[in-house]
Protein backbone atom coordinates (compact mmCIF):
# COMPACT_ATOMS: atom_id res chain seq x y z
CA UNK A 1 0.00 0.00 0.00
CA UNK A 2 0.96 3.21 -1.22
CA UNK A 3 1.96 5.97 1.71
CA UNK A 4 -0.35 9.08 2.43
CA UNK A 5 0.00 11.21 0.07
CA UNK A 6 1.56 14.65 1.81
CA UNK A 7 -0.87 17.93 2.39
CA UNK A 8 2.05 20.19 2.89
CA UNK A 9 2.17 21.34 -0.65
CA UNK A 10 -1.29 23.04 0.09
CA UNK A 11 -0.58 24.36 3.06
CA UNK A 12 2.69 25.94 2.17
CA UNK A 13 0.11 27.59 -0.90
CA UNK A 14 -2.22 29.10 1.97
CA UNK A 15 0.78 29.95 4.20
CA UNK A 16 1.98 32.31 0.81
CA UNK A 17 -1.67 33.45 0.55
CA UNK A 18 -1.53 34.68 4.22
CA UNK A 19 -3.85 31.67 5.19
CA UNK A 20 -2.11 30.45 7.73
CA UNK A 21 1.41 29.42 8.87
CA UNK A 22 3.43 26.20 8.18
CA UNK A 23 5.26 24.48 10.88
CA UNK A 24 8.32 21.67 10.67
CA UNK A 25 8.98 19.01 13.10
CA UNK A 26 12.32 19.47 14.99
CA UNK A 27 13.71 16.63 14.80
CA UNK A 28 16.61 17.29 17.70
CA UNK A 29 13.73 18.16 19.66
CA UNK A 30 11.22 16.27 19.25
CA UNK A 31 10.53 12.38 20.98
CA UNK A 32 8.42 9.90 19.96
CA UNK A 33 8.40 6.55 22.77
CA UNK A 34 6.52 3.40 21.84
CA UNK A 35 6.24 1.50 25.45
CA UNK A 36 5.98 -2.01 24.66
CA UNK A 37 4.83 -4.68 27.35
CA UNK A 38 5.76 -8.49 28.38
CA UNK A 39 3.28 -10.55 28.52
CA UNK A 40 2.50 -14.44 28.57
CA UNK A 41 2.30 -16.97 31.74
CA UNK A 42 6.59 -16.67 31.97
CA UNK A 43 6.28 -12.96 31.74
CA UNK A 44 9.15 -12.54 34.46
CA UNK A 45 11.25 -14.28 32.29
CA UNK A 46 10.85 -11.02 29.80
CA UNK A 47 11.07 -7.57 29.78
CA UNK A 48 9.40 -4.37 29.05
CA UNK A 49 11.20 -2.01 26.56
CA UNK A 50 11.76 1.55 24.76
CA UNK A 51 11.63 2.53 21.70
CA UNK A 52 12.19 5.58 20.05
CA UNK A 53 11.95 7.52 17.14
CA UNK A 54 13.88 10.73 16.97
CA UNK A 55 16.36 12.23 14.06
CA UNK A 56 14.30 9.69 11.79
CA UNK A 57 11.06 11.82 12.65
CA UNK A 58 10.01 13.88 10.01
CA UNK A 59 6.90 16.04 9.07
CA UNK A 60 4.72 19.25 9.52
CA UNK A 61 2.16 21.25 11.34
CA UNK A 62 -0.32 23.83 9.94
CA UNK A 63 -1.98 26.40 11.85
CA UNK A 64 -5.15 28.66 10.08
CA UNK A 65 -4.66 32.26 10.77
CA UNK A 66 -8.00 32.24 12.45
CA UNK A 67 -9.62 29.73 14.16
CA UNK A 68 -9.39 25.72 13.40
CA UNK A 69 -11.18 24.99 10.12
CA UNK A 70 -8.49 23.40 7.97
CA UNK A 71 -5.89 22.36 10.56
CA UNK A 72 -3.94 19.61 10.27
CA UNK A 73 -0.87 17.53 11.17
CA UNK A 74 1.19 15.03 9.58
CA UNK A 75 4.56 12.58 10.37
CA UNK A 76 6.18 9.82 9.40
CA UNK A 77 9.17 7.71 10.64
CA UNK A 78 10.97 4.28 9.21
CA UNK A 79 10.91 1.69 11.26
CA UNK A 80 13.96 0.05 10.80
CA UNK A 81 15.93 3.15 12.04
CA UNK A 82 14.12 2.93 15.39
CA UNK A 83 16.38 2.56 18.31
CA UNK A 84 15.45 0.10 21.33
CA UNK A 85 16.39 0.10 24.88
CA UNK A 86 18.54 3.53 25.38
CA UNK A 87 20.06 3.06 28.90
CA UNK A 88 18.90 6.43 29.71
CA UNK A 89 15.25 6.18 28.58
CA UNK A 90 15.22 3.09 30.50
CA UNK A 91 16.40 4.49 33.83
CA UNK A 92 14.40 7.73 33.28
CA UNK A 93 11.43 5.84 32.83
CA UNK A 94 11.90 4.36 36.22
CA UNK A 95 9.97 1.13 37.92
CA UNK A 96 9.59 -1.97 35.58
CA UNK A 97 11.46 -0.39 33.17
CA UNK A 98 14.53 0.49 34.69
CA UNK A 99 16.68 -2.56 34.29
CA UNK A 100 19.61 -2.13 31.88
CA UNK A 101 19.89 -4.57 29.13
CA UNK A 102 22.81 -5.95 27.67
CA UNK A 103 23.32 -5.58 23.78
CA UNK A 104 22.88 -9.13 22.99
CA UNK A 105 19.13 -9.01 24.67
CA UNK A 106 18.15 -5.75 22.41
CA UNK A 107 19.70 -7.08 19.54
CA UNK A 108 17.49 -10.07 19.41
CA UNK A 109 14.61 -7.84 20.66
CA UNK A 110 14.95 -5.58 17.86
CA UNK A 111 15.59 -8.51 15.00
CA UNK A 112 12.42 -10.25 16.83
CA UNK A 113 10.19 -6.69 16.43
CA UNK A 114 11.15 -6.15 12.91
CA UNK A 115 10.28 -9.42 11.88
CA UNK A 116 6.95 -9.55 13.51
CA UNK A 117 6.18 -5.72 11.42
CA UNK A 118 7.48 -7.20 8.59
CA UNK A 119 9.40 -4.07 8.25
CA UNK A 120 11.12 -5.42 4.93
CA UNK A 121 7.40 -5.24 3.25
CA UNK A 122 6.02 -2.16 5.28
CA UNK A 123 9.40 0.01 6.13
CA UNK A 124 7.53 3.31 6.87
CA UNK A 125 4.84 4.49 9.83
CA UNK A 126 2.99 7.21 8.73
CA UNK A 127 0.08 9.44 10.67
CA UNK A 128 -2.11 12.04 9.19
CA UNK A 129 -5.04 14.11 10.15
CA UNK A 130 -8.75 13.68 9.33
CA UNK A 131 -9.95 15.99 11.88
CA UNK A 132 -9.00 18.49 14.58
CA UNK A 133 -11.52 18.57 17.37
CA UNK A 134 -9.77 21.72 18.77
CA UNK A 135 -9.57 24.31 21.44
CA UNK A 136 -6.17 25.57 23.21
CA UNK A 137 -4.68 24.69 24.88
CA UNK A 138 -6.17 20.15 24.81
CA UNK A 139 -7.11 20.06 21.21
CA UNK A 140 -7.88 16.19 19.89
CA UNK A 141 -6.57 14.88 16.62
CA UNK A 142 -8.11 12.27 14.72
CA UNK A 143 -5.33 10.53 12.56
CA UNK A 144 -5.44 7.94 9.93
CA UNK A 145 -2.26 5.84 11.25
CA UNK A 146 -0.79 3.73 8.07
CA UNK A 147 1.41 0.58 9.63
CA UNK A 148 1.83 -2.79 8.46
CA UNK A 149 0.20 -2.09 4.82
CA UNK A 150 -3.35 -1.11 7.04
CA UNK A 151 -4.59 2.30 7.41
CA UNK A 152 -6.72 2.78 11.05
CA UNK A 153 -8.32 5.50 12.57
CA UNK A 154 -6.99 6.73 16.03
CA UNK A 155 -7.43 9.67 18.39
CA UNK A 156 -4.72 11.19 19.86
CA UNK A 157 -5.51 13.85 22.81
CA UNK A 158 -2.38 16.45 23.00
CA UNK A 159 -1.69 19.24 25.27
CA UNK A 160 -0.13 22.27 22.82
CA UNK A 161 1.52 25.51 24.16
CA UNK A 162 0.10 27.76 21.09
CA UNK A 163 3.32 29.67 19.48
CA UNK A 164 4.33 33.18 19.83
CA UNK A 165 5.44 35.21 17.35
CA UNK A 166 8.07 33.36 15.55
CA UNK A 167 8.16 30.70 18.39
CA UNK A 168 8.19 27.25 17.95
CA UNK A 169 4.53 25.08 18.48
CA UNK A 170 5.22 22.55 21.22
CA UNK A 171 2.52 19.41 21.84
CA UNK A 172 2.51 16.36 23.83
CA UNK A 173 -0.09 13.66 23.60
CA UNK A 174 -0.22 9.60 24.25
CA UNK A 175 -2.50 6.96 22.23
CA UNK A 176 -2.63 3.26 22.71
CA UNK A 177 -2.23 1.15 19.30
CA UNK A 178 -3.46 -2.44 19.45
CA UNK A 179 -0.95 -4.36 17.02
CA UNK A 180 -3.53 -7.15 15.74
CA UNK A 181 -5.85 -3.80 14.83
CA UNK A 182 -3.19 -3.53 11.61
CA UNK A 183 -2.78 -7.33 11.16
CA UNK A 184 -0.21 -7.96 13.07
CA UNK A 185 0.36 -11.08 15.28
CA UNK A 186 2.49 -9.85 18.72
CA UNK A 187 5.63 -11.91 18.96
CA UNK A 188 5.18 -14.53 21.15
CA UNK A 189 7.88 -18.08 22.18
CA UNK A 190 7.08 -20.99 23.64
CA UNK A 191 3.51 -21.68 22.59
CA UNK A 192 2.88 -17.80 23.85
CA UNK A 193 4.02 -18.72 27.20
CA UNK A 194 6.77 -15.60 27.13
CA UNK A 195 4.81 -13.36 24.32
CA UNK A 196 4.39 -9.31 23.72
CA UNK A 197 1.20 -7.61 24.73
CA UNK A 198 -0.99 -6.76 21.77
CA UNK A 199 -1.85 -3.12 22.84
CA UNK A 200 1.72 -0.75 22.84
CA UNK A 201 1.55 2.81 24.29
CA UNK A 202 2.76 5.69 22.14
CA UNK A 203 3.97 8.80 23.38
CA UNK A 204 4.76 11.87 21.54
CA UNK A 205 6.68 15.24 22.60
CA UNK A 206 6.91 17.09 19.49
CA UNK A 207 8.64 20.58 18.74
CA UNK A 208 7.84 22.18 15.28
CA UNK A 209 9.11 25.20 14.22
CA UNK A 210 8.14 28.36 11.65
CA UNK A 211 8.84 26.80 7.60
CA UNK A 212 8.82 28.15 4.46
CA UNK A 213 9.44 24.45 2.72
CA UNK A 214 8.22 20.71 3.40
CA UNK A 215 9.67 18.15 5.08
CA UNK A 216 9.76 14.69 2.81
CA UNK A 217 7.87 12.09 4.77
CA UNK A 218 10.14 8.90 5.33
CA UNK A 219 9.75 6.41 1.80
Amino acid sequence: MPGLASRCPAWLAQQHSGEGRLYGIDAAQSKLRILVFRGGRLAGLGHHHVIGAEQPLAGQVYLPKDGWAGAGAELGFRLDQLVLDTPAWRTAMGGEFAKVLSEADIAGTRANMLKALEADRFPVVQASTVAVEAAWPRPVLRLKVVLHGQERLLDLPVEALAPEGDGPLQARGRLVLRQSDFGIQPFSVLGGLLAIQDALVVELDLVARPALACQALPT
